[in-house]
């Protein structure tokens, strides 16, 4: 019994703690083991000070509308958002250059570093996931959904 209340506990510590000093922690602790820590966690570290608890949450079941002006705003931060949506020749994994958004036709444009575009769809749901080793963002297809069509009995 005394066990469960000491791992409530320590659930309810980390409930407390954001994910900018989770990960420091995280990374701390591989210091402690003698470890040798990544890039990404090194650059991590001396960005600390700088670096927003908001940047480093990862972003889930966001509509087409919410993840254009998300997009929107990590570009205009300069940072690297990765397209790991598929379509008909399988992972995109290409770098998103800008976004464009029409609200009266619901029609999203990536346009990528190379100049090729990809259209985001209005029945899915996205997310976006920090990647903390790189410093990038993915973005990422959570699920398609269909709306039910009202069908009228005569």
């Amino acid at each position: 019994m005394i066990n469960m209340i000491t791992n409530f506990n320590k659930f309810i510590f980390y409930l407390k703690e954001s994910t900018k000093e989770v990960e420091l922690n995280r990374i701390l602790d591989k210091i402690s083991k003698s470890e040798t820590i990544s890039k990404g966690e090194n650059d991590f570290l001396s960005k600390y000070d700088s670096l927003n608890d908001e940047e480093l949450r990862d972003l889930t079941l966001m509509t087409m509308h919410s993840t254009f002006e998300k997009i929107t705003e990590l570009l205009e931060k300069n940072k690297k958002v990765i397209c790991n949506l598929y379509d008909r020749d399988g992972l995109i994994n290409k770098v998103i250059d800008m976004i464009t958004n029409d609200y009266d036709s619901e029609l999203c444009i990536i346009t990528f570093l190379n100049g090729e575009d990809f259209k985001l769809r209005d029945n899915f749901l996205y997310n976006i996931i920090y990647n903390m080793n790189n410093n990038t963002y993915s973005l990422e297809a959570e699920d398609e959904y269909f709306e039910k069509i009202p069908i009228k009995n005569d």
